[in-house]
């Protein structure tokens, strides 16, 4: 699908993330932004932590999507490789967004792991997926009733949005309804990294 027939510029993705700075997505998928551009005015040490967790949590995602694009033609029934690689570029874009927000505070020192299990077969890997979105749509959801400012509230609930659009891909190709319920749930930060860290994801 076009950016045309989505009916939005991917330049026009995010645009004054910050009050005083702008940050454009390029039709490439490459972000250009001002370093620190959330932190400008009245950044708290809840923000911060908040989008590390974001910021480990994409660059997990922009791993998985990866692998699977990799590796499509081993997983057996699988379809839509378009959905998958546009799919990427949205974790691109994500991790690009949280990279230049947080400029200097990026968190390192992390290693990502896919486990065996995640993805040793078609079933698995669409598991693994509807298990991972929910994840990050609660936690953009959560985000957004944490961050101090409304500019990064509104951008939360953006990618929320973005990641539901996921979640549902997995969940219908699951054999789920590709649904989420009326009122999704949230969980914090702090939860969402212990959750990816139980689950073998992260170290």
């Amino acid at each position: 699908m076009t950016d045309a027939q989505l009916g939005v510029s991917r330049g026009q993705f995010i645009k004054n993330a910050a009050k005083g700075s702008v940050v454009l997505v390029g039709t490439g998928g490459v972000l250009a932004s001002m370093n620190g551009v959330a932190f400008a005015k009245g950044a708290t040490k809840s923000d911060v932590a908040t989008l590390q967790v974001a910021f480990i949590a994409e660059s997990l995602a922009v791993k998985v999507y990866t692998a699977i694009i990799d590796n499509f033609s081993s997983f057996k029934g699988l379809q839509n490789k378009d959905y998958f690689v546009a799919a990427l570029q949205n974790e691109k874009d994500h991790l690009a967004y949280l990279g230049s927000a947080l400029g200097s505070k990026k968190p390192t020192g992390f290693k990502l792991h896919i486990p065996k299990t995640a993805v040793a077969s078609t079933k698995a890997l669409l598991k693994t997926g509807v298990a991972l979105e929910t994840a990050f749509v609660e936690t953009y959801l959560g985000a957004v009733g944490t961050l101090s400012s409304t500019e990064l509230k509104l951008v939360a609930a953006k990618v929320a949005a973005d990641e539901a659009s996921h979640f549902s891909f997995f969940d219908a190709a699951y054999g789920g309804h590709g649904v989420l319920p009326s009122l999704p749930s949230t969980i914090t930060a702090k939860q969402a990294a212990a959750a990816l860290t139980k689950g073998g994801f992260i170290s």
